[in-house]
């Protein structure tokens, strides 16, 4: 690939755990002693397995590939544990693969671990002329850059004190402001934005996508799902040290939540019965459904969205409505296993693929029965649309919920990029609100 700026090809990033405290100086020694035997024969496999004995390796990568194209921003999300900041440290350089290779063309800039790069005792303006050296700039470079970078950093007198003495926030703030200013084409930021501020964080934000639209390639590791959706064109997803899943945000951030979400077991199964779907109605919906035309759909299906439409009050089918209209989506759902808390819920984005809202049956403890193999419901979910007028697709799902925690479940069946819907403001005079959503608010005089 012609753009490619940066190929992973099976990587492996393997450390040593050692049995013992003195197994660190002993199984060394056996290895080099080894070596002066030739290989297979018996002393050197006699001293190897004895130097194999003090260690085991533990895998924080195994055998992954994949193609960073020039521009692109990507994400990498993933548990505690899944490989993503030894990743990380691989491309930037400061690690070196097991097995493997990375290539990578163009500057690197990293925001890896706060404070990586700063000497602590040095003061944070000695500290800029260090990282920038680092970069490979001149001292006249530097001195043209460095009042954008005290002016972006926000941390005034305290550029002549020590960096030691700085709060984790501080660090941020100079090192985020030295990262995005050394001109990068490729910039790594692991995790370093949430010890920010929310204004602070907010203005990294907008900068970073201003260097997105510069042609700067961006890779984001994040545990924040909204971020990596809302600023990355693709994204990785990291179990064990495998590659789980390359593709759409949207579609990873689901495989993620399928993937990691804990097991809803067998008991307190909800008692009940739903309503009898007529075959009529059920006729209708799957005339008018939505589904084959969704951008994106997974999940086992064990429990399985057969149809699903947006209507109007009316009960008709509509893709226009008028801001604070009540809009209905529709869904008729089949169980294909025992699914003992079924759990189904909406998303709605918005043209910039931002969340605007999301929510379900567990939410608004809209307890739904236990379902047999074969059995179907259909759920009616009334939003009322008190959103800004635009474009906004839907996100459509089917789970078991965990009992201890509601907002998270096992993912069945995972509909995206359903709709557009439109919504406008059709009554004359001033707008209602401004923003995304509408908040309940009262005026009064105090």
């Amino acid at each position: 690939m012609s753009d490619a700026i940066i190929k992973v090809e099976n990587l492996t990033k393997a450390y040593r755990i050692w049995e013992h405290p003195s197994a660190r100086l002993k199984s060394p020694l056996l290895e080099t002693t080894a070596r002066l035997f030739p290989r297979n024969t018996p002393p050197h496999r006699a001293l190897a397995a004895r130097a194999a004995r003090g260690y085991r390796d533990f895998y924080a990568l195994r055998d992954v590939s994949f193609t960073v194209r020039r521009g692109e921003a990507t994400g990498i999300i993933g548990r505690n544990g899944s490989g993503k900041s030894t990743l990380l440290q691989l491309i930037a350089g400061t690690l070196r693969p097991t097995g493997g290779r990375v290539a990578v063309s163009g500057r690197v800039s990293a925001l890896l671990e706060l404070g990586s790069g700063f000497n602590p005792d040095f003061t944070g303006r000695e500290n800029v002329y260090l990282n920038g050296s680092i970069f490979g700039l001149g001292r006249r470079e530097i001195d043209a850059r460095f009042p954008a970078i005290a002016a972006f950093a926000e941390i005034d007198e305290f550029l002549d004190q020590p960096v030691k003495t700085y709060s984790s926030g501080m660090m941020m703030r100079l090192a985020f402001a030295v990262a995005v200013n050394v001109d990068p084409d490729i910039l790594i930021v692991d995790e370093a934005l949430s010890v920010g501020d929310v204004f602070f964080t907010q203005k990294c934000f907008t900068r970073i996508r201003e260097i997105l639209a510069g042609g700067v390639t961006l890779i984001f590791v994040s545990h924040d799902m909204a971020a990596v959706q809302n600023l990355c064109d693709r994204a990785l997803l990291l179990n064990q040290g495998h590659l789980a899943f390359d593709g759409r945000p949207e579609d990873c951030v689901a495989r993620y939540f399928s993937l990691h979400q804990p097991g809803t077991g067998r008991t307190h199964v909800v008692p009940g019965t739903h309503p009898a779907v007529s075959s009529a109605t059920r006729q209708a919906l799957i005339a008018r459904d939505l589904l084959p035309h969704a951008r994106s759909r997974h999940g086992d299906r064990r429990l399985e969205i057969v149809a699903a439409a947006v209507l109007d009050h009316s009960g008709e089918p509509a893709t226009d409505f008028d801001m604070m209209q009540k809009a209905c989506v529709r869904m008729l759902l089949r169980a294909q296993g025992d699914i003992h808390r079924p759990s189904v819920g909406i998303q709605i984005f918005d043209r910039m693929a931002n969340l605007v809202f999301a929510a379900g049956t567990a939410q608004l403890r809209f307890m739904l029965p236990a379902l047999k193999p074969g059995e179907e419901i259909m759920l009616d979910f009334k939003v009322t649309l008190s959103v800004h007028p635009g474009e906004y697709t839907l996100g459509l799902d089917a789970a078991e919920y965990d009992a201890e925690n509601p907002n998270v479940g096992t993912f069945f069946d995972r509909v995206s990029g359903v709709g557009p819907i439109t919504v406008s403001q059709h009554q004359p005079g001033a707008a209602l609100f401004y923003g995304i959503a509408q908040l309940p608010m009262e005026i009064a005089y105090a």
